[in-house]
């Protein structure tokens, strides 16, 4: 038997709804959800498998999915976009870096469902507050090329006396590889090279992060030194 997600969410509120349920509200032009909205939310969610994965669809492999259209498949697009701006805690320009915590806060959102690997680096001055961010590749599902001078070049042109490096794994395990492990070690040597510190590599997962300096892969820079004398 049909029972109408609006009257629920007004009754019991939306922890008691179904993520179907609660997906059926956006599938919905105007009033309450019915039987339609709700069965074409839940073959999204077949397609999907998962929230995560359902974050990370975009229009076209929305429309795939039958029942939605472009005006339904921008509508979930724009709240899984809003949704990962919620998880984030905004790390402005000008504000101190004080630890591998902060980025990871600030670009969960955006590299947690990301379904290919994005390498970015986060510049920061003599006193680790940060300048900007640039995303400095794309990769595949698994891996990512990244060479010292694809993170450098922009640090010396920003004038950056610091940096921290940043990637994702689409897998959802942030434990680094021996690639992530080797590239750090070649990034350090680099930096060190050119006067710049290299604070730390961090690996964003699912949920989880991974700071390559906490695990002992970087030499300690201690916060509030950024270009080494």
């Amino acid at each position: 038997m049909y029972e109408d997600p609006d009257t629920r969410l007004a009754q019991l509120g939306a922890s008691s709804l179904a993520d179907a349920e609660l997906l059926s509200f956006l599938l919905t032009r105007g009033g309450a959800p019915g039987e339609h909205a709700l069965g074409t939310a839940r073959r999204v969610l077949e397609a999907a498998t998962d929230l995560p994965h359902l974050a990370a669809m975009g229009e076209g492999e929305l429309i795939e999915v039958p029942g939605i259209g472009p005006v339904r498949a921008r509508r979930v697009v724009a709240l899984a976009a809003l949704a990962r701006r919620i998880s984030e805690r905004p790390w402005p320009r000008g504000e101190a870096y004080t630890g591998p915590r902060k980025v990871y806060e600030s670009l969960r959102g955006r590299l947690g469902t990301e379904r290919a690997e994005v390498f970015l680096v986060v510049l920061l001055d003599s006193r680790l507050r940060k300048l900007r961010e640039l995303e400095v590749c794309r990769g595949g599902r698994n891996s990512v090329s990244v060479l010292p001078r694809d993170v450098l070049e922009p640090a010396l042109r920003e004038g950056a006396s610091a940096l921290v490096v940043v990637h994702n794994h689409p897998s959802g395990d942030p434990t680094p590889s021996g690639e992530d492990i080797a590239l750090t070690h070649r990034l350090a040597a680099a930096s060190d090279l050119l006067g710049v510190a290299l604070h730390d590599h961090v690996i964003i997962g699912d949920g989880r992060f991974a700071s390559l300096a906490e695990l002992g892969h970087l030499d300690p820079v201690p916060v509030g030194l950024g270009a080494k004398a």
